[in-house]
């Protein structure tokens, strides 16, 4: 599944549909057309793990040029000075989804607790044959955190020869919660209070249980 960011218009244009392409462009960056039927899935996730992930990947690539402590990094994403930038705007805007756009709302703790029903809300939402449990089950063991970092086709070992090799692997952990091996308690209360306050009007909850 290709990068939009990283293909050329020409590409794109010639892949036969349905086309399936994902990128990390905030929602005021990804091209709407009200009269092309397109279709996103949006996937969330709890901020202090996507801290923790992020600065993993940015200290594994060597086009990023940092190796700062974590401490320094999360100070960095409270302030929405990170790829991607601020990640509470990039969340509230595609859950508030003003352009109404056909957007799926996906949470990754909720894949994480619910594989099978994940698997079939977007297996529905894509509009393609129903699945049953057997089927979707053998979707969920094929897409397992475990089983993807052992499948070139997804693991992204092509990039292994521009990742630094005294870095954790590009597909590290996958786990929920890992955030509480990094987060000072004071740090985690500032990541909570800001979360608290971006989505105060939103039905939209990034607490850490399951």
């Amino acid at each position: 599944m290709p990068w939009l960011e990283n293909e050329t218009h020409e590409k794109v244009d010639s892949m036969p549909g349905p086309r399936y392409i994902k990128t990390h462009n905030s929602y005021e960056w990804v091209a709407h057309d009200p009269a092309v039927p397109c279709k996103y899935v949006y996937i969330a996730r709890n901020p202090k793990d996507v801290c923790v992930s992020l600065w993993h990947h940015c200290k594994g690539f060597a086009a990023f040029n940092y190796d700062g402590p974590f401490q320094e990094f999360a100070e960095l994403f409270l302030k929405g000075t990170v790829e991607s930038s601020d990640w509470w705007e990039h969340v509230r805007e595609f859950y508030q989804n003003k352009r109404d756009m056909n957007v799926l709302f996906m949470k990754y703790e909720d894949m994480h607790a619910d594989g099978i029903t994940a698997i079939k809300r977007l297996n529905d939402f894509c509009n393609l044959p129903p699945l049953s449990d057997e089927m979707a089950t053998q979707v969920l063991n094929l897409s397992t955190f475990k089983s993807m970092k052992a499948d070139p086709k997804s693991n992204y070992s092509w990039l292994d020869e521009v990742r630094k090799k005294d870095q954790a692997p590009f597909m590290r952990k996958g786990t929920v919660g890992d955030w509480s091996n990094y987060f000072t308690p004071e740090l985690a209360a500032r990541f909570d209070k800001k979360t608290e306050e971006m989505f105060a009007d939103l039905d939209l909850d990034f607490s850490d249980k399951l």
